[in-house]
C-alpha cells in the first residue's frame, strides 16, 4: 500500500490548529522523563517524541498486561500468539520485535538468549510509570534501540508511607493478587511488591480442545539510601517465574494440534549504583552494575542467558551568555554468555558469549525557548564489526501559543543475537560469524500543541533499514545473512489529550505507517492503528469508570502450511472498568476485555480471546 504520507497529514493538521487556537492557551505542569537523555531532563527539553503512562491511567484502564497498556501509543502493534502467557511481540514504527530497547527500573530487561523482551510474562502491577521514545536511539542507550526505547518504572512517585493490596478473579479461571508497600521520606525510597496470577487460558488452536493457562509469580524492590548529603546509593531487584502452555504443529502442515507443550521461563535481575553531585549540583556522577540471568525449558531443552553490565557516567552542567549546557560522557561494558543444552549428547549443544565495550557523549544546549541535542556512541564488539550511532535534535517553544516544533535524525543499531552468529541445531540451521549489525537512521519531525484543556501533537517520521538479518532457507543447512537491500518505513503520528468536563478526561492516538522490504510490505505491521481511553470520576471521588477502543488495521502475515502470504482482519477491542470506594481504604471493581466479542488474529493460526469479565478488591492504607 502506498500513499502520500505529506499530503495525509495536512488534513489533520489544519484539525488540530483550528481546534487548538481557539482555545487560551493555558501553563500545565511539566513532566521528568528519565529516558529523554542521559540524565532526567524536562519534558519541553526532550527533541524526540514521547508518550508517558503514569499510574493513575494503568490503574483506571485496567490493563492487565505491559503490551495492553502500549496499545495507547502511536505506531505501535501487539502481536499475541494466542492468550494469556503466550508470545507476545510488539513492534514499534515498523521495527522489527527484538529492535526494541526495554528498561525495567534502570535494568536492560532483554533475554540475552532470544534477544528481545519477554512481554508475554509482564504484568503491569506495580508499574507507577512508563515511558516511550520513539525513534532510532542508539546514539543515547545503545543496541536494540531501533524502533524505539521503553522504561517501565516501580519506583513511588510521592512521599510518605503507603500499603496496597489487591485480589482479582474472573473468566477463563483467572486468578491475581499482589501486595506493594513503599516508604519515602525525602530522597530515602524503600519498596517491595510481590504479586502473582494464574488462568486456565483457552485452546489456542481454536480446535475446541484442551486450554493452555499460564500462570506467573513475580517479586521485586528496590532502595534508594542517602549516604550523605550529596551522595546515594541505588538498588533495584527482580526475580520472575512464569509457566505457559501452548500448541504445536505436530504434523507439519502449518496447522496447530492439541498437544501439552509448556514453556518455564525464570528471569532475575538486579542493579547496583552510587549516584553523587558536586559544586551544587553542577557536577554528577554515576557508577553502576547490573546483572540479568534468564533460564527457559520447554521439552528437553534448555537455554539459559547471562548478561553483566559495568559502566559510569559523568556529567557537567553550566551556564554562560544565557544559554546552559549539558555535557554527558559514558563508558560501559556489557557481558553476555548463552547457553544451549538440548539433552546428553544433543547436536545443539554450545555454550558461547560475547563482549562489548561503548564510548558515548551526549551534550545539550538549552537557550529559552529552544533546545538543541547532539549524541554519538561507538561500539568496540569482539565477534564482528564496531559499530557508531549519531544523533541530532532540535525543540523550539512557541511559549505565546503554546507549542513545540521538534527534529530529529537519528541511528539505531542492532547486534547479531546467539542464533544468527552460532547457529542452532547444526544439521539444520548453522551460524553465520560475518553477520554485520542491523543499522538504522530515521527522521522525524512534530508539532506538540498545549491548548486551554489538553494537549495535540502531531509527527512525521521516515526511516531506512540496512544490513536486515535475514534467515536463508535456500542454503542447506539453511543459515543467516544481511540482506543487500533496504528496508523502509514512514509514517504519521497523531495523539492528544482533552479534559472534556471536570469530570471527564479523554485521550487518544492515530498512526498511519507504511513499512516494506524490496517494494513488499512487511508482516504485522498495520498500515492504521487508533486508541481512545474516557475516563470520568464523580465530583464525590467514590465512582470511577473508564473505556478504553483500541483499533488494530489489517495487516499481512504467512500462511506456514502453504507459504504464502494472508491478510489478518482488522479488529477491534473495546475494555471497560467501573470501580467504587468502600469507605476510606477499600475499593471494590468490576472490568471487562473484549466487550464487543470481536473474533480476531494477531498471528495467523492462533486464536484470540472471546469476551472475558473480572472482578476485585483493593485496599489502601
Amino acid at each position: 500500500m502506498k500513499f502520500n504520507f505529506l499530503n495525509l497529514a495536512i488534513i489533520p493538521a489544519s484539525l488540530f490548529s483550528t481546534f487548538v487556537f481557539a482555545n487560551e492557551v493555558e501553563e500545565l505542569e511539566e513532566p521528568i522523563v528519565v529516558i529523554g537523555s542521559r540524565i532526567p531532563i524536562p519534558a519541553s527539553q526532550i527533541t524526540s517524541t514521547v508518550t508517558i503512562i503514569d499510574e493513575e491511567e494503568l490503574l483506571a484502564r485496567g490493563d492487565e498486561f505491559v503490551a495492553d497498556a502500549l496499545r495507547r501509543v502511536p505506531s505501535l502493534a501487539v502481536n499475541r500468539s494466542g492468550p494469556a502467557g503466550a508470545l507476545t511481540q510488539i513492534r514499534l514504527r515498523g521495527s522489527e520485535a527484538n529492535q526494541v530497547l526495554v528498561f525495567i527500573d534502570g535494568m536492560e530487561a532483554s533475554d540475552p538468549f532470544s534477544g528481545s523482551f519477554g512481554f508475554s510474562a509482564a504484568t503491569s502491577s506495580g508499574i507507577t510509570k512508563i515511558e516511550v521514545l520513539r525513534g532510532e536511539q542508539s546514539a543515547l542507550w545503545g543496541t536494540d534501540a531501533i524502533g524505539g526505547v521503553i522504561n517501565i518504572l516501580t519506583e513511588p512517585m510521592g512521599q510518605g508511607d503507603q500499603l496496597k493490596a489487591r485480589i482479582e478473579a474472573g473468566s477463563l479461571d483467572s486468578y491475581s493478587g499482589s501486595a506493594y508497600v513503599s516508604s519515602v521520606k525525602g530522597e530515602r525510597k524503600i519498596w517491595l511488591q510481590a504479586s502473582g496470577l494464574q488462568t486456565a487460558g483457552y485452546d489456542v488452536s481454536g480446535n475446541s480442545g484442551e486450554r493452555d493457562g499460564f500462570n506467573q509469580r513475580q517479586v521485586f524492590a528496590g532502595a534508594d539510601l542517602p549516604l550523605n548529603q550529596n551522595w546515594k546509593l541505588q538498588f533495584r531487584a527482580r526475580t520472575q517465574n512464569a509457566t505457559s502452555e501452548f500448541d504445536t504443529d505436530t504434523d507439519f502442515d502449518g496447522r496447530l494440534n492439541d498437544t501439552d507443550s509448556q514453556l518455564d521461563n525464570e528471569l532475575t535481575m538486579a542493579r547496583l549504583a552510587i549516584k553523587g553531585e558536586s559544586f551544587d549540583g553542577a557536577w554528577l556522577n554515576e557508577i553502576y552494575l547490573s546483572s540479568l540471568s534468564s533460564r527457559t525449558i520447554s521439552g528437553n531443552s534448555t537455554s539459559n542467558g547471562q548478561r553483566t553490565r559495568l559502566g559510569g557516567q559523568t556529567s557537567a552542567i553550566w551556564e554562560n551568555s544565557k544559554v546552559s549546557h549539558r555535557l554527558t560522557a559514558v563508558l560501559e561494558g556489557r557481558f553476555e554468555t548463552y547457553q544451549n543444552y538440548g539433552g546428553a549428547g544433543a547436536l545443539q549443544n554450545q555454550k558461547q558469549q560475547a563482549n562489548s565495550y561503548a564510548l558515548a557523549g551526549d551534550y545539550m544546549a538549552n537557550s529559552g525557548s529552544l533546545t538543541v541535542s547532539l549524541s554519538a556512541r561507538h561500539e568496540f564488539n569482539d565477534l564482528f564489526e564496531d559499530t557508531n550511532a549519531l544523533r541530532a535534535g532540535f525543540a523550539w517553544g512557541f511559549e505565546q501559543i503554546g507549542g513545540k516544533l521538534l527534529g530529529s535524525a537519528g541511528q539505531g543499531v542492532k547486534n547479531p543475537g546467539f542464533f544468527e552468529l552460532y547457529g542452532f541445531f547444526p544439521a539444520f540451521f548453522v551460524g553465520n560469524p560475518n553477520l554485520q549489525a542491523e543499522t538504522s537512521t530515521g527522521y522525524e519531525l512534530g508539532w506538540q500543541q498545549n491548548f486551554a484543556k489538553g494537549t495535540a501533537s502531531i509527527t512525521l517520521f521516515t526511516a531506512e533499514l540496512n544490513n536486515e538479518i535475514y534467515t536463508d532457507f535456500g542454503a542447506f543447512p539453511a543459515t543467516a545473512r544481511n540482506r543487500t537491500f533496504a528496508s523502509t518505513r514512514q509514517g504519521v503520528e497523531l495523539a492528544g489529550e482533552l479534559q472534556l468536563t471536570s469530570s471527564i478526561f479523554a485521550s487518544g492516538s492515530m498512526s498511519f505507517l507504511s513499512a516494506e522490504e524490496n517494494n513488499i510490505p512487511e508482516i504485522r505491521r498495520p498500515d492504521f492503528l487508533a486508541s481512545l481511553s474516557v475516563f470520568w470520576q464523580d465530583p464525590g471521588e467514590s465512582w470511577q469508570l473508564s473505556l478504553g477502543v483500541d483499533h488494530n488495521g489489517s495487516m499481512g502475515d504467512t500462511d506456514f502450511g502453504s507459504f504464502q502470504p494472508v491478510t489478518l482482519a482488522a479488529y477491534t477491542l473495546i475494555r471497560a472498568k467501573a470501580s467504587r470506594k468502600v469507605g476510606d481504604n477499600f475499593s471494590i471493581y468490576l472490568r471487562g476485555e473484549n466487550l464487543g466479542n470481536a473474533n480476531y488474529q494477531e498471528v495467523f493460526g492462533y486464536a484470540s480471546q472471546g469476551r472475558a469479565l473480572y472482578g476485585g478488591l483493593v485496599a489502601q492504607f
